[in-house]
């Protein structure tokens, strides 16, 4: 102002505030982005709820109407909430100290939330903390995903073998299940290489050289491998050698995971043994039933030329049946005829000695005729002894006759069921020839199967 009280001139004292104001933009913009991409809440130093964004509010599933004034209790279990432990964890905030990590808290419902976050003590220009202003992030699906992951490492780590190794085939660690199948402990096998567990030569080969390659190019490897245990014992593990990868795609480590198959590819090379074994045995079958094939067609031969002698025979005894038969015919005819004869006889006998009585009674003109009377009887006796004979000759003949005929008959029939008895065998040896034959396909054909399983089994064992 002048002597009179009028302006005149105007003078502006200044501070530049640019740096503080820039800070300040700076720090508004970090703060955005803060609440843009976390959930924030503040509270007072002794844990009552005074703001909230909309990212903290959509993660819990509430509104902030419903949270404002409320303690931060509400987000924690009871027994939590009423422990020494959530008392001291507040103290230790009021006294301006960070606290940060992963935390469970319940949403609303009592729906189970895992954080990340940071509960931070905002101080004065005194230094005195007058609120804490919490930043988190809402890893739920994260830590579920980790249990998950954690919780099946678990289980695999319960039924499986498990090493791990760097990059260079050094061993880092081995689950219990891993040291019981090699027979060691864990301080006899950290630190030292792979190739303890193979062959010295195998070891020493460029096929040996080329696994690791492939491992630490990041190839995976499954199949069934031939290792040592110890003392240089011989195990069969099933397993897959598994790059682990970093952030970037490199691996860094292998995780092993095997099962002995010890017993069951010792009992595979077994059953390979006992396969070839009884190919061979069922070949020397196959032989045999051949041989019995041809043997049985030859009797079958045979007793085709037999049933056709037996035939023969047959025939010819029934024909001497026949014959036996009209001979007793004709025995039987001789006999009447002797018995004609002999009725003939006596009654030439009886009209001798009537011509004899005649004779004697004309006396001395009969001499004559008495002497051909007696001449008559002598013949007449004589051929009465004859016929007698005869008779006897032909009984006799005619018992040995029907004798024959009774044991031709019998022959007849004996000889008919060794017919039948022929043709049955015949019949039987025909079917077995049969059978036989059927029997020696299936052999071959179980022998070619045989081979073929023995083939496969092989190709399993090796």
């Amino acid at each position: 102002m002048d002597s009179r009280g009028r302006p005149c001139k105007v003078v502006k004292f200044a501070t530049d505030i640019t740096a503080r104001k820039l800070a300040e933009a700076d720090a508004r913009g970090q703060l955005d982005a803060i609440n843009k991409s976390q959930a924030v809440i503040h509270f007072s130093p002794d844990g009552t709820i005074l703001d909230a964004n909309q990212n903290f509010l959509d993660a819990m599933g509430y509104t902030i109407a419903e949270i404002r004034g409320k303690h931060h209790r509400m987000f924690v279990e009871p027994r939590y909430a009423g422990s020494p432990e959530y008392a001291e964890f507040w103290q230790k905030l009021a006294r301006g100290q960070f606290d940060a990590g992963e935390y469970k808290r319940l949403a609303k419902g009592d729906r189970e939330v895992w954080i990340q976050a940071s509960y931070n003590p905002v101080c004065d220009a005194s230094g005195r903390p007058f609120k804490v202003v919490k930043f988190a992030t809402d890893v739920t699906k994260a830590k579920l995903a980790t249990a998950d992951a954690q919780g099946q490492l678990s289980a695999i780590g319960k039924s499986y073998a498990v090493i791990q190794f760097n990059m260079d085939g050094t061993i880092i660690d081995a689950n219990d299940n891993f040291l019981k199948t090699v027979g060691y402990s864990r301080d006899e096998i950290v630190g030292r290489h792979h190739r303890m567990f193979v062959d010295e030569a195998y070891a020493a080969s460029r096929d040996y050289a080329v696994f690791w390659d492939n491992l630490r190019a990041g190839k995976f490897d499954s199949r069934e491998f031939r290792r040592k245990a110890r003392g240089g014992r011989d195990i069969w593990i099933n397993a897959s050698y598994n790059p682990i990868q970093d952030m970037n795609g490199k691996p860094f480590k292998v995780v092993k995971y095997a099962t002995d198959i010890t017993g069951a590819t010792q009992a595979r090379i077994n059953v390979a043994g006992l396969v070839e074994q009884a190919s061979v045995n069922m070949n020397g079958v196959a032989s045999a039933a051949e041989e019995m094939t041809a043997s049985v067609d030859e009797i079958n031969g045979n007793m085709a030329k037999s049933t056709v002698a037996v035939d023969e025979i047959v025939q010819k005894v029934a024909d001497a049946g026949r014959s036996s038969d009209r001979l007793r015919q004709s025995s039987e005819s001789m006999e009447q005829i002797v018995g004609l004869i002999r009725d003939i006889a006596g009654r030439v006998n009886l009209l001798a000695l009537n011509a004899t009585i005649e004779a004697a009674r004309a006396g001395e003109a009969g001499k004559g005729f008495t002497v051909v009377a007696s001449e008559v009887k002598s013949l007449a006796n004589q051929t009465a002894a004859a016929t007698d004979n005869i008779s006897k000759e032909i009984g006799d003949m005619l018992a040995v006759s029907t004798q024959v005929a009774d044991n031709v008959g019998q022959a007849v029939k004996s000889a008919d069921q060794v017919r039948q008895y022929v043709n049955g065998v015949a019949a039987a040896l025909e079917q077995q020839s049969s059978a036989t034959r059927e029997i020696s396909k299936s052999v071959q054909n179980a022998s070619g199967s045989l081979t073929h399983i023995n083939d496969n089994i092989k190709k399993l064992a090796q």
